[in-house]
């Protein structure tokens, strides 16, 4: 089975009540919508875990970049200002520990992190951090192809006008880092955690459950459409 959920933020121990409650075995493969750092109390523990294991697939969020960009400049905690804004302190104390204690184990990790990809198109589905830009496609023909033209920012940082606007013909794009009970918010709709459809236009689907923010982890079978929903332990 190939399963996909999103925004983990380091909450590890959901994750791994996640997979056991869905019986996940080396057959199956996961993947994630990045942001799996932050916030939660567990990041290492669950950018480890990923490294392990060749069947759990993440693409990058723009909570990596920052990490990324952390690293780049060579561990310097005077630049991390916008990271740390964005609740980055819990993963820079971590990776700064982790480079001190086991650096051959945190450069694999770092390493394995800039191999991720910022879009997987698994037909019929897109699978994207944060969507694309909307405004961009509306200047392209709204095909797969357009999704050569998206820059790396377009698919981590895209909010309103992606979820807003129709998409790309014939497919259906799979993405987090808006919450859906914000993405219900903007669109009037009654707030909830639960798994977003565009019902406009029937080509997106949210599934951010906000869990580092006392929500809930959502999970869709890719193949069933099954949804698997994780309470927050918080």
């Amino acid at each position: 089975m190939r399963y996909c959920c999103s925004d983990l933020h380091g909450c590890f121990d959901e994750f791994i009540e996640l997979l056991k409650k869905i019986n996940f075995t080396n057959d199956d493969i996961m993947y994630i919508l990045g942001d799996n750092i932050d916030r939660g109390p567990k990041p290492i523990e669950l950018l480890k875990y990923i490294f392990e294991n060749e069947n759990i697939v993440s693409i990058i969020g723009n909570h990596e970049e920052f990490l990324l960009d952390y690293v780049d400049r060579d561990f310097d905690s005077g630049s991390t200002s916008s990271w740390d804004k964005n609740d980055g302190k819990v993963t820079r104390l971590a990776i700064d520990k982790l480079h001190k204690d086991d650096p051959v184990l945190c450069k694999n990790i770092i390493d394995d992190i800039k191999t991720w990809s910022t879009c997987l198109v698994l037909e019929p589905f897109i699978l994207s951090h944060a969507g694309y830009n909307a405004e961009k496609l509306k200047k392209l023909p709204q095909t797969i192809e357009s999704l050569s033209k998206m820059t790396q920012d377009d698919f981590t940082w895209s909010r309103e006008d992606f979820f807003k606007c129709k998409g790309i013909e014939d497919y259906i794009t799979i993405f987090g880092h808006t919450p859906t009970r914000y993405i219900r918010s903007i669109l009037g709709q009654k707030q909830s955690n639960d798994v977003w459809v565009c019902g406009n236009f029937n080509d997106k689907i949210g599934i951010d459950g906000a869990i580092a923010f006392e929500g809930q982890l959502n999970c869709i079978n890719l193949d069933t459409m099954e949804i698997t929903i994780i309470p927050s332990n918080n």
